[in-house]
C-alpha cells in the first residue's frame, strides 16, 4: 500500500481491474437475483474460533467457481518487487504478495474496533508479521554504534518484528527471517542497480546504512548549504571543496588534451576547459575556464555569486567504503521466526505500520537462477516474476497462466496462511453471517486496448466493470449500478527539459530544421503559456466526465490524518500554494474557498502573452527563426507525446482536444498554428523511461499510492531516484527560505528543496552546524503541512509539471457481483476484491446471461 507508483492516463475502462481490485466499486444484490444461493448456512462450525465475548460462529461457505473477469490496455511484463517501475507493472502483486501488516474493515464480531461502528472503519492486522512490532531502540543504539542512532532517539529506530511461521510460499516452503534477509540483501545489492532499492533508504522505511551498501564503492558530491566562507570559518578546508561544473556549464567540455570535465572537479584544480558559452570566439581567452577559476571569480569567499549560488555549486564529497559489509545494514534475523529492523530516520505509529504494509522478499531459487547481465552494463538484474515459470507468490492467489501482451490469470494459493487463521472472516452487517474474505476462486485478466470492446465485454457478462466514457454519460450515470469512485492520482503533462537529449534529437540526419522545433518546449515562459491554455474542467467534461480538473501536484483524495480523515487539499496551506501558484489576489475575494474556487487553469491574455515573450526569446537563442520577418514562427514546435499503446482512441481524443484548443489560444502570436501534440511510436512499460531519458516529450503521468502520506510525495519531485525531470532538474540547486518552529521558537532558516523534503521526513538535516528534523511525531502537524505547501509550491513554479487531471472513477459494476459496504471509505474503498461478493457462481452467470439474450441492461 506504501508504494509510490507511476501512472500513465489510459481510458478509465483499462484501469477498471486496478480499481476493482483495491476496493472501490460496489453493488447491492440486483432484485432479480435472490439472496443465499451461494451459502450453506448449515455447514459445520469451525473448529471452536470465538469472538472475544465467547460465543462460537460459523463461517459460511460457498459452492462452485466465482472468477473475476478484468481487462488491460497495458499488460505487465515485470511484477518484480525489486524492479518494476509503473501502476501496468505493478498489476499483479496484489494478488500473489502480502504485507506485513494488512488493512481490514472493523466489524462487529471478528475484528472490532472500540467505539466505532461496523465498517465505518478499520483495523491493523499482522499478516506476514505474527504481531505487532516491538520497539527495541534504546537496546539496538547501546548494543550497535555501526547504526548510529543518535544518542538522544529513545524510540522509533529500531523495531524487532515476528513472523507469522504459517507463511508459505505457493509450493509450500516456508517463509522465515532468512527470507526477509537474503531478499533484502539481494534488493540492495549494489551490482544490481534495483529501481526499488531507493524505498528502503530514500523513502520513509530507511533502513540504517543501507545506502553506504548500494553505493560502495562510489563517491558522491554533497552542495554545502552554507557558504565557503561560513565553511572554512567552521574549520573546513579548501582542499575538501568541489565545484559543480554545471554552474558555468562546463561539464563534458574538453581540456586541452581532449579529456571530458566531469560534473565536480576540486576546487584547488587548475586545468583548463574549453568553456561552450565561447564556443563561437575560440581566441577569446576567457573561452578557458578551471574550477579553481569558478571558485576564485564566481562561488569562494568575497566572489560575487558566493552568497546566491555558493551554498549549492560548491561541495563535499562522500566516498562511500569499498566492500562494505551487509552486516552493517539495519536487518537482521534476531530469531528463526524474527527480524529486527534498524532505520536511519524516526518511524512509528501508524505511519510505521503502512511503510510495512508492502514486502520485498523473493524466493531465492527464482531470484538467482534468472539472474542475467544487463546490456552494455556491468550490472546484473533478475528475471524473477517476469514469467509464470519465474513467478512465486505467497498472497492469496498465484499466478496459473500468463501470455505476453495477450493474458494473465490467477487462482487461489491454498498454501495462504489467511484462509484458515481466523482473521481473514468478517460478518457482513446485512444478515449477521460470518463469511470468509477472497469469495474470489479465480482472477482472469486479458488485453483490451479499446472502450469499445470493453463496453460490449462488459454488458454481454464477459467483464466485472466497465468505466464509463464520455459518450456513455447520458445513458448510464443514473444507473443503479453506476458508482463514483475518488482516487488520489493528479496527472500533469511533463515535460521535456533535457536539452542536451534535445539537441541530438535535432542533430539526427532526418530532422527537418526548417519545419521543426524541440527546444523551444523547455523555455520557461513556454511552459507557462501550456499552463494557462486549457480550461480544465472544460477538458474533462469532453473527455473523461468522471475525472475533474486538477491543479496542484497532489490529489483531493490524500490524508494527513487517518484517524479524522482529514485531506490536505482542505488545509489553507495547500489552497493558499493554489492561488500562489495560479497568481490569484485572495484579497480580492470574500475568502480563501472563493479565492482557490475561481482558478480554472485557463487565461487567454496571459498565456498569449507568455507566448510572444517565448517566441523573443527562442529567436534570440537560435532555437527558431523567422525569416520573412512577419512575426510568425517558421517552425512548428512539435511536442512528441509518449503513447504505451500508439493508435488508441482515447489518446487520439486527447491530443486532438490539445490540438484544436492551440490553435484559438495561439491565434495573434508568433506561435499561430505553430505547436501541435503527436503520438510517439508505442513504447508499452517502457514509456516513463523514454521520458525520463527526454527521447519524448510529454505524457499525462502521475503518482499512486501513499494515499495517507502526502509529506512523502516531496521525495518524488525532489529526489533523482524517483523524479520524472531527474536529468533536468537538480532540487539541491533551488534554495527555499520559510519561518517554521525549532524548540518552541520562531526561525527563519533557508535549505535546499532536497533538504526540506528529506527533514520533512524524518531526516535529520544540518545547516551550518545545526540539526533539523521535522518529521511526523517530531515537528507540530501545521508546520509540516506549511513546509509541504511552500515545496509544492516551488515544484510548480519549474512548470515541469503542469496539472491537468484529478483522477476519479464512474463505472459500472457488473450484476454477477457486490461489494459488503456501500459507502466509499477514505482508507478501504469499498473492500477490494477481499470484500467481493457473488450473486452467481460462473455457471449461475453464464445460463443468467443466457436468459437475457446474451446482452445485459444496466
Amino acid at each position: 500500500m506504501s508504494k509510490r507508483i507511476l501512472s500513465l492516463l489510459l481510458v478509465l475502462v483499462m484501469l477498471v481491474g486496478c480499481f476493482a481490485s483495491c476496493g472501490l466499486f460496489n453493488k447491492e444484490t440486483p432484485d432479480d437475483k435472490p439472496t443465499g444461493d451461494n451459502t450453506t448456512p448449515d455447514t459445520p462450525d469451525n473448529g471452536g474460533d470465538e469472538t472475544p465475548d465467547g460465543p462460537s460462529y460459523t463461517v459460511e461457505t460457498f459452492e462452485g467457481e466465482f472468477v473475476f473477469k478484468d481487462s488491460v490496455g497495458l499488460l505487465s511484463a515485470n511484477w518484480n518487487p525489486h524492479t518494476y517501475q509503473t501502476a501496468d507493472e505493478s498489476y499483479p502483486i496484489s494478488y500473489i504478495t502480502t504485507g506485513l501488516y494488512g488493512f481490514v474493515f472493523n466489524d462487529a464480531l471478528i475484528n472490532t474496533v472500540e467505539g466505532m461502528d461496523p465498517f465505518t472503519g478499520y483495523k491493523i492486522i499482522p499478516e506476514m508479521a505474527a504481531d505487532m512490532p516491538v520497539d527495541v531502540t534504546n537496546e539496538i543504539k547501546a548494543a550497535h554504534p555501526e547504526y548510529n542512532i543518535p544518542e538522544s532517539a529513545t524510540e522509533g529506530y529500531a523495531y524487532k518484528i515476528a513472523l507469522n511461521p504459517n507463511a508459505k510460499w505457493e509450493n509450500g516452503v516456508a517463509i522465515n527471517a532468512e527470507t526477509y534477509v537474503y531478499s533484502m540483501r539481494m534488493l540492495l545489492d549494489p551490482d544490481y542497480q534495483n529501481y526499488r532499492a531507493a524505498d528502503y533508504f530514500d523513502g520513509s522505511l530507511a533502513i540504517a546504512n543501507a545506502k553506504n551498501y548500494y553505493y560502495q564503492g562510489s563517491t558522491s558530491y554533497n552542495p554545502l548549504g552554507m557558504t565557503p566562507t561560513e565553511y572554512l570559518a567552521a574549520g573546513g578546508s579548501i582542499d575538501d571543496l568541489y565545484v559543480d561544473m554545471d554552474f558555468w556549464g562546463c561539464v563534458g567540455a574538453l581540456d586541452a588534451e581532449g579529456n571530458a570535465a566531469p560534473r565536480w572537479i576540486s576546487a584547488s584544480d587548475t586545468t583548463k576547459y574549453f568553456d561552450p558559452y565561447y564556443k563561437n570566439d575560440p581566441e577569446n581567452p576567457e573561452a578557458w575556464i578551471s574550477a579553481n577559476d569558478i571558485y576564485v571569480y564566481y562561488l569562494g569567499p568575497g566572489a560575487g555569486y558566493e552568497a546566491s549560488y555558493g551554498p549549492s555549486y560548491v561541495g563535499t564529497a562522500l566516498s562511500y567504503e569499498d566492500d562494505y559489509s551487509f552486516d552493517n545494514v539495519g536487518i537482521f534475523a534476531s530469531g528463526d521466526y524474527e527480524i529486527t529492523l534498524v532505520l536511519n530516520k524516526s518511524l512509528a505509529g501508524f505511519n510505521l505500520l503502512y511503510a510495512l504494509s508492502g514486502n520485498w522478499i523473493v524466493y531465492q531459487e527464482y531470484y538467482d537462477a534468472n539472474m542475467t547481465k544487463l546490456p552494455d552494463s556491468d550490472a546484473y538484474t533478475s528475471k524473477y516474476n517476469t514469467s509464470l515459470e519465474t513467478t512465486m507468490s505467497y498472497g492469496p492467489y498465484k499466478m496459473s497462466a500468463y501470455v505476453l501482451d495477450d493474458s494473465m490469470e490467477f487462482v487461489r494459493n491454498e498454501n495462504w496462511f489467511g484462509y484458515s487463521d481466523g482473521k481473514h472472516i468478517y460478518q457482513d452487517p446485512e444478515d449477521g453471517l460470518v463469511y470468509p474474505m477472497y469469495q474470489t476462486t479465480k482472477i482472469t485478466c486479458k488485453v483490451v486496448a479499446e472502450a469499445d470492446t470493453n463496453r460490449l465485454m462488459f454488458l454481454a457478462g464477459q467483464l466485472m466493470g466497465y468505466g464509463l466514457q464520455s459518450k456513455d454519460f447520458d445513458e448510464y450515470r443514473d444507473s443503479e449500478y453506476c458508482y463514483a469512485t475518488p482516487d488520489e492520482t493528479i496527472y500533469f503533462f511533463i515535460f521535456n527539459g533535457h536539452i542536451d537529449a534535445i539537441n541530438e534529437r535535432e542533430a539526427a540526419p532526418d530532422f527537418k530544421q526548417d519545419e521543426m522545433d524541440l527546444q523551444t518546449m523547455t523555455l520557461n515562459s513556454f511552459r507557462r503559456a501550456i499552463a494557462v491554455s486549457f480550461d480544465k474542467e472544460a477538458f474533462c467534461t469532453a473527455i473523461s466526465p468522471s475525472r475533474s480538473g486538477g491543479y496542484g501536484l497532489i490529489g483531493n483524495a490524500y490524508l494527513y490524518d487517518t484517524e479524522t480523515g482529514a485531506r490536505y487539499r482542505d488545509t489553507d496551506q495547500a489552497k493558499r500554494a493554489l492561488c500562489e501558484f495560479y497568481s490569484v489576489d485572495i484579497s480580492a475575494f470574500d475568502s480563501l474557498d472563493d479565492a482557490v474556487a475561481s482558478i480554472t487553469g485557463f487565461d487567454v491574455d496571459t498565456a498569449k502573452q507568455y507566448y510572444t515573450q517565448a517566441f523573443a526569446e527562442a529567436l534570440e537563442l537560435g532555437y527558431v527563426t523567422d525569416a520573412d520577418n512577419d512575426g510568425i514562427c517558421d517552425q512548428t514546435v512539435t511536442i512528441t507525446y509518449a503513447s504505451s499503446t500508439a493508435g488508441d482512441s482515447f489518446i487520439k481524443s486527447i491530443l486532438d482536444y490539445f490540438n484544436e484548443k492551440l490553435v484559438e489560444v495561439t491565434a495573434g502570436t508568433p506561435f499561430a498554428g505553430k505547436i501541435v501534440f503527436v503520438e510517439s511510436s508505442s513504447l508499452g512499460n517502457k514509456w516513463s523511461d523514454q521520458l525520463k531519458a527526454g527521447m519524448v516529450d510529454t505524457c499525462l503521468a502521475g503518482w499512486s499510492g501513499s494515499r495517507f502520506d502526502p509529506f512523502g510525495l516531496t521525495d518524488l519531485y525532489t529526489n533523482p531516484a524517483y523524479q520524472f525531470d531527474a536529468n533536468w532538474f537538480d532540487s539541491t540547486k533551488v534554495n527555499l527560505t520559510l519561518d517554521v518552529e525549532v524548540d518552541g521558537e520562531m526561525k527563519t532558516l533557508t535549505m535546499n528543496l532536497r533538504q526540506w523534503s528529506d527533514a520533512l521526513n524524518g531526516a535529520t538535516v544540518t545547516v551550518e552546524g545545526v540539526e533539523y528534523c521535522f518529521g511526523y511525531g517530531i515537528a507540530d502537524v501545521e508546520t509540516r503541512l506549511n513546509i509541504l505547501a511552500a515545496i509544492e509550491t516551488e515544484v510548480l513554479a519549474t512548470y515541469n509539471y503542469i496539472p491537468m487531471i484529478q483522477n476519479a472513477t464512474m463505472a459500472l459494476l457488473s450484476k454477477q457481483v457486490y461489494y459488503v459496504v456501500e459507502e466509499y471509505n477514505a482508507v478501504m474503498g469499498r473492500g477490494g476484491i477481499t470484500y467481493l461478493k457473488y450473486n452467481y457462481n460462473e455457471a449461475e452467470w453464464a445460463e443468467y446471461v443466457k436468459s437475457q439474450g446474451g446482452e445485459l441492461a444496466y
